[in-house]
């Protein structure tokens, strides 16, 4: 090997021992370095982490604060937001418990109050109710009393204008017109066996004022059938089986009255009334319209039997040989009697024509002296209590009966017995005679 090779080959080793060397060098030195440097890093770092951690724990702390001064606001307001919702709760509770004990304690008051005022109310409209009632009493007692004033003074009127009256038709024609003013329609028809003929007629109109035109059969009289087949006053209320007659044309409800006019002992003839169609009212009046035509049929009753008894006496008074004629119906035509009637015939009527009288005037008496008559018949005193009726009664019987009929028998006496004490002569007490 050459010198050459030598020296290069131990420059080489000298060289790789020197790279390694400078290596090795420079290797530790960049370990140190890397060592200096790594713990420079980690100080930096560390540095850094604790400047890091100061500011986070600064910003943290701050953040903290923040959140702590943010959620004790939230609480705040939370806590202000629910203490006001509850103090508004219990304000509206309270408030609502104050409502109800004022609202509990005003409808008390009220209540109560409301009570007093009904009460008081109460007092002053009885009070006030007794002063009205007692002065609509006052003023419907006052208006009845003038009422059955004018009632009782127009049936007053009516039975002097019947007593007035001097034949048996112009009787008939009083009752008719006196009876008009206490109904809206009046008919007088006389009883003809089985027929009925218009005599006539109040309030009808025009079509009724030829009255002897009208004819009907009792059977399809309606209650003026019935007045006639009973004998007595028949009304809408009491005929339960037939109402107003074909010719009144009365619509149902309307009031109506037929009243028999008998003449010893037969009806003659029918007195029908009603209230007519119009709804016009009545009287008011304790005295019903009813009540009124009825007494006046009867008293005209009595008057044309009297009329009859009348002209009887004068005939037999005036002519004793002469009999009395028979009425002619209603009309009071008296005619002349058959030739060659026997006296005793004649005698006979007079006597029957004293008693009807007899019985005329006695029944007259206990029509308008009922109360005397019953209170009389009770202490058994008639002839004492009603000494003064009796008195007058007998008066006229004897003015108007001849002395030979009275002679032959008492008929007024008689009929005193009959008529007023029932049979019983022991009723009247003493003698009337």
């Amino acid at each position: 090997m050459t010198f050459d090779d030598q020296i290069r080959r131990t420059l080489d080793s000298l060289a790789d021992r020197l790279r390694a060397e400078v290596a090795r060098q420079v290797g530790g030195a960049v370990d140190g370095l890397a060592a200096s440097a790594q713990a420079d890093r980690e100080a930096a770092i560390a540095q850094a982490v604790a400047e890091a951690l100061g500011k986070a724990e600064q910003e943290a702390s701050v953040r903290v604060k923040d959140a702590v001064s943010t959620a004790e606001q939230r609480a705040r307001e939370a806590a202000e937001q629910t203490a006001s919702a509850r103090l508004t709760d219990a304000v509206s509770a309270a408030e609502q418990r104050a409502r109800e004990a004022a609202e509990q304690k005003a409808s008390a008051r009220l209540t109560e109050a409301v009570s007093t005022a009904e009460q008081r109310s109460r007092d002053a409209a009885q009070q006030n109710a007794r002063g009205a009632a007692d002065a609509a009493v006052a003023s419907a007692r006052a208006e009845l009393n003038a009422a059955n004033r004018a009632t009782g003074e127009r049936l007053v009127d009516a039975l002097r204008a019947i007593d007035r009256a001097r034949s048996l038709s112009e009787i008939l024609d009083t009752l008719a017109t006196t009876a008009g003013r206490e109904a809206a329609r009046v008919g007088i028809l006389l009883v003809r066996g089985e027929q009925l003929h218009g005599w006539r007629f109040v309030g009808f109109g025009p079509a009724f004022e030829t009255a002897s035109e009208t004819t009907l059969s009792l059977r399809d009289a309606g209650l003026i059938g019935d007045a006639v087949g009973a004998g007595v006053a028949v009304s809408s209320d009491t005929s339960g089986r037939r109402a107003a007659p074909p010719f009144a044309q009365l619509p149902d409800g309307r009031e109506a009255l037929a009243v028999p006019i008998p003449m010893d002992g037969q009806i003659v003839s029918v007195l029908y009334a009603d209230q007519g169609s119009a709804d016009t009212g009545s009287r008011p009046s304790a005295i019903t319209w009813r009540s009124a035509l009825e007494v006046m049929a009867r008293h005209a009753a009595r008057c044309l039997e009297a009329v009859t008894a009348f002209r009887t006496a004068r005939v037999l008074t005036e002519r004793p040989d002469v009999a009395p004629a028979a009425s002619n119906g209603a009309r009071g035509a008296v005619e002349p009697p058959a030739a060659g009637r026997r006296a005793d015939e004649a005698t006979d009527e007079g006597s029957e024509s004293a008693r009807r009288y007899a019985r005329l005037l006695v029944s007259e008496i206990k029509l308008y002296h009922e109360a005397a008559v019953v209170a009389g018949q009770r202490e058994r005193d008639l002839a004492t209590r009603l000494a003064d009726e009796i008195a007058r009664a007998r008066v006229l019987y004897e003015q108007r009966v001849a002395a030979h009929h009275r002679q032959g028998a008492d008929y007024f006496h008689a009929e005193l017995v009959r008529t007023l004490a029932n049979g019983d002569a022991s009723l009247l007490g003493v003698s009337s005679q």
